[in-house]
């Protein structure tokens, strides 16, 4: 995520909005943000998106999207790209990690007319 961090404002140039959501408790994703923390940041802990816990009811959302994993109880890695009026226009399921800042900036432009 800290490739989504750094490329934040190429996200909002192309007017799109990322939120991470997880399976995580809160206090687990308060964790996770404050691990996001850069030598120059003012502000510690802070990431420019928004992060949600889907952790109750557990996996909600990400049962919605069909990407919760029922042995593990999490979510899978996986990646919407949904326009403003909530169609999905795109979307893939990583099994190591998560992609790049660059390839789903590329997908973005490729959808935008």
């Amino acid at each position: 995520m800290r490739g989504f961090r750094a490329s934040y404002d190429k996200f909002q140039a192309l007017n799109t909005e990322i939120v991470e959501i997880s399976c995580n408790t809160l206090p687990v994703q308060k964790a996770w943000v404050a691990s996001m923390t850069e030598d120059d940041d003012e502000e510690e802990g802070h990431v420019p998106f928004p992060v949600a816990s889907d952790f109750w009811p557990h996996g909600e959302v990400t049962k919605a999207f069909d990407v919760f994993n029922e042995e593990r109880g999490n979510a899978k890695r996986s990646v919407f790209i949904i326009d403003g009026e909530g169609t999905i226009r795109w979307s893939n399921v990583y099994t190591d990690s998560i992609p790049a800042s660059g390839e789903l900036l590329h997908e973005i432009e490729r959808l935008v007319p």
